[in-house]
């Protein structure tokens, strides 16, 4: 059966479609979005500021967005586990931020499976995978480093949902942020949920008192302020390492922007004009539950309608998959 499934057939690729269109889209939320885990070796930490400090921030629509163009990225995955392997549904978004703002939409279908009939096939939308998880990861930076880098212009404010360095991810957002920084780029990293503890293992009181960074954050930040910029870098591959600070624009949780340490060296007079910025767009969301920059929840809204555009149960019986028990009881 999966030899003659041609996935190409339901791919979607939607580019510069402008907002006058988007009275189709429903931006109902669905599934639930698939995120890289961050895992830190051997790190070193230092402050960049006063760590003992808050610092205000001005929410304002300032000079940046006339003076740069501003892109957001987000993706939403779906995944069905049936019997033969998985099929991995993964919608990535980039938009940028006009008078009409426009949008480039990926749903791209990937077929992942241990039979070993399709290890040396040449589908690009089937993976041969003794180990899936490892094989989805891949498959889901790779989609997310193609969008960003065949949407965005140069001179461009580019956020990205999720961390630069984590984990496997590592070494290719390193590599995409590389590339951006030569366009003129400057490219931040936002973190909504994260159990690290950078900060409050490299000061010991703060450790007795508190179960993360998010923790610590959620109590010592004040609405409207960020914490101190702090500097990270990998002992054992000093190209990974980034500047990060907690930002608390809205009453509720914070968020954790990131960027890599060369981008905060070349572009650091625009900081404080970039953190009001980024200010003005957690007021513009304004959701107090889920706190995110504005671009970016747009770009979570379009990736969410590419999933559904699919209506995927009724694709998959079409193609024969048999799902797994669990998918059926749990879907």
């Amino acid at each position: 059966m999966q030899s003659q499934v041609d996935l190409s057939r339901i791919k979607i690729k939607l580019e510069n479609i402008r907002k006058k269109a988007t009275k189709f889209v429903s931006f109902t939320p669905s599934e639930t979005t698939i995120k890289m885990q961050e895992f830190y070796m051997s790190p070193t930490l230092s402050c960049l500021e006063n760590s003992e400090s808050r610092y205000s921030m001005n929410p304002e629509s300032n000079g940046l967005m006339k003076e740069w163009n501003i892109y957001a990225y987000d993706e939403s995955v779906q995944n069905y586990r049936a019997l033969e392997g998985d099929l991995l549904f993964c919608s990535s978004s980039t938009i940028k931020i006009e008078d009409k703002y426009s949008f480039n939409l990926s749903v791209l279908p990937h077929f992942l499976t241990s039979i070993r009939k399709f290890k040396d096939a040449h589908d690009e939308d089937i993976h041969f995978a003794e180990s899936v998880a490892e094989e989805r990861n891949l498959i889901l930076i790779t989609s997310k480093i193609d969008s960003i880098l065949r949407s965005v212009e140069p001179h461009s404010i580019v956020l990205v949902d999720g961390p630069l360095v984590g984990g496997n991810a590592s070494s290719y957002m390193v590599g995409m942020d590389e590339k951006l920084r030569k366009k003129d780029c400057i490219p931040l990293y936002f973190v909504k949920n994260s159990d690290s503890r950078l900060v409050i293992d490299a000061i010991p009181k703060l450790s007795m008192e508190f179960n993360s960074d998010f923790h610590w954050t959620a109590c010592h930040l004040k609405t409207g302020t960020r914490s101190p910029f702090f500097k990270y870098t990998d002992r054992h591959n000093s190209r990974n390492s980034k500047v990060f600070a907690y930002l608390k624009a809205l009453y509720g949780f914070p968020e954790r922007v990131e960027m890599h340490a060369l981008t905060y060296e070349k572009y650091g007079s625009l900081m404080p004009s970039l953190m009001n910025l980024l200010a003005y767009f957690y007021l513009a969301q304004g959701d107090y539950s889920n706190p995110q920059v504005r671009p970016i929840a747009i770009a979570e809204k379009y990736a969410r309608e590419g999933i559904k555009v699919l209506n995927i149960p009724a694709l998959l019986g079409k193609l024969g998959f048999r799902p797994t028990i669990n998918q059926v009881r749990f879907g």
